[in-house]
């Protein structure tokens, strides 16, 4: 009976204590560490930070219980103020004023307690392009001409890494067969850390071919003798100089397959004239060089045989 008659003070005890607990415990300070992201503020232009850059931060925190256990992260961060920002070495200390947290929230710590930059100035610097071919190719090709599109290229980056680039050499354009012909190809560039290029790509065409070796021939000129004209040429014969591919140049029968034609003699009238040629080659050989350009054409009437003038009488 007692105790249903004093049940109302047992609640109201209870209650009392409750809430001194939470009293006690609301005011009970604790300490917790939290990530807190760095962010980088008034960077000068013309500058790069190439070594030390702190992400995140380690800070230790105390206050109440509650309020340390709420703190809202999405708001929290640590502004890094690059301002005064020079080339070199550059050190900051992250101070806990820059802290955007509760007024009653208490920053113990911060780690690491200072960040130390290495900055340098951006540059810039056009630099041609040099190619970078793997190839094993029969004994008898080469290559005969390359081209690279765009011949040069932008780089920007770091100074230190910028400066000494006089090229850039192209990824490496791996070329398949050992007799191959035309080549194309897109492909990157090798750059250096912190180098970037514009553009970051470039088209290597390469030209190949079979070998060519140098040929002398002496050649009888060919020309129409007009009707009813005798015809003198001087020198009867050119002197050509050829490059020949290596295994046409094998082939004892190259010289048949060259032949020098004078110009039309048709319309010429009686005397000497100088006349040009041209050479005609087979598939692959180049001309060089001829002597003499022209040739000396002399043309004069045909004497008719005084017996053939009967005859035609008859």
């Amino acid at each position: 009976m007692i105790l249903r008659a004093n049940w109302q003070y047992l609640a109201l005890a209870f209650a009392l204590a409750l809430f001194s607990w939470y009293l006690v415990s609301g005011r009970e300070k604790v300490d917790a560490w939290i990530q807190v992201p760095v962010e980088m503020v008034n960077m000068p232009q013309g500058y790069v930070v190439r070594q030390g850059m702190v992400n995140r931060i380690e800070v230790r925190v105390r206050g109440p219980r509650p309020m340390v256990r709420t703190i809202d992260m999405r708001n929290a961060y640590y502004p890094l103020d690059l301002a005064n920002l020079q080339a070199g070495v550059n050190l900051f200390d992250f101070e806990t004023r820059n802290l955007n947290l509760s007024r009653a929230i208490e920053v113990v710590e911060i780690v690491p307690s200072r960040a130390e930059l290495i900055v340098d100035r951006l540059m810039t610097k056009i630099v041609p392009v040099a190619k970078n071919v793997v190839v094993e190719l029969d004994e008898d090709f080469e290559l005969r001409g390359y081209a690279l599109r765009p011949p040069e290229v932008t780089l920007r980056g770091p100074q230190e890494m910028v400066e000494p680039l006089d090229e850039v050499e192209t990824q490496p354009v791996k070329v398949e067969g050992d007799r191959p012909g035309q080549v194309q190809t897109t492909v990157g560039l090798v750059l250096p850390a912190e180098v970037e290029a514009n553009p970051s790509r470039v088209t290597v065409q390469l030209d190949y071919g079979e070998k060519r070796t140098e040929v002398s021939l002496d050649r009888e000129v060919q020309a129409a003798r007009p009707s009813g004209m005798a015809m003198t040429l001087e020198p009867a014969s050119v002197r050509l100089t050829l490059a020949v591919p290596i295994s046409l140049a094998r082939d004892p029968g190259l010289e048949n397959w060259v032949r020098v034609v004078a110009a039309p003699l048709g319309e010429l009238p009686v005397g000497e004239h100088e006349v040009g040629y041209r050479v005609e080659l087979p598939s692959g050989v180049l001309l060089t060089e001829s002597e003499p350009e022209l040739v000396r054409v002399t043309l004069e009437l045909e004497e008719v045989d005084p017996a053939d003038k009967v005859n035609a009488g008859e």
